[in-house]
């Protein structure tokens, strides 16, 4: 049986490493790669026109960006510029038509891409982020 610890230093930083945990900018890392997945499963599944409408510079699917909060998390969503969230909503959700006097028409169904995607999404997205975090960790076990 041993009396000591060999390379104790080395054993010690070690297990300040770990103890430290995973800080914003693995979880960034993580989490972008996360987003990466799901953005790469989606963009199939959303609807695509053959033109651009007057003042449009790109359509739906061209649209998707990620937003990296400072805690490290990343938003998938569609950008603001010429109102794709609002369009990308009408289209995954569905809506209801109206005419200027308030006559309504058939529901026009949503295609749901988004919950799709979710589903489709949940084992490859949570795999990207696991290989990124162990990467970090054998990092951090390796003093590196």
């Amino acid at each position: 049986m041993a009396n000591g610890v060999g390379n104790e230093e080395s054993f010690d930083m070690v297990l300040d490493n770990l103890a430290r945990g995973i800080g914003v900018a693995e979880k960034l890392a993580a989490n972008n790669a996360g987003a990466e997945v799901f953005i790469q499963t989606m963009k199939p599944k959303i609807p695509e026109s053959s033109h651009l409408r007057k003042g449009e510079k790109r359509h739906l699917r061209d649209s998707l960006v990620k937003d990296e909060k400072p805690n490290g998390a990343v938003v998938v969503g569609f950008t603001a510029d010429e109102n794709k969230g609002y369009i990308g909503r009408f289209q995954n959700d569905g809506w209801t038509p109206k005419d200027k006097t308030g006559k309504t028409y058939a529901p026009v169904a949503g295609s749901h891409f988004w919950e799709a995607t979710q589903r489709e999404a949940k084992g490859k997205v949570q795999v990207a982020v696991a290989e990124v975090v162990k990467r970090e960790m054998d990092r951090k076990v390796r003093g590196g």
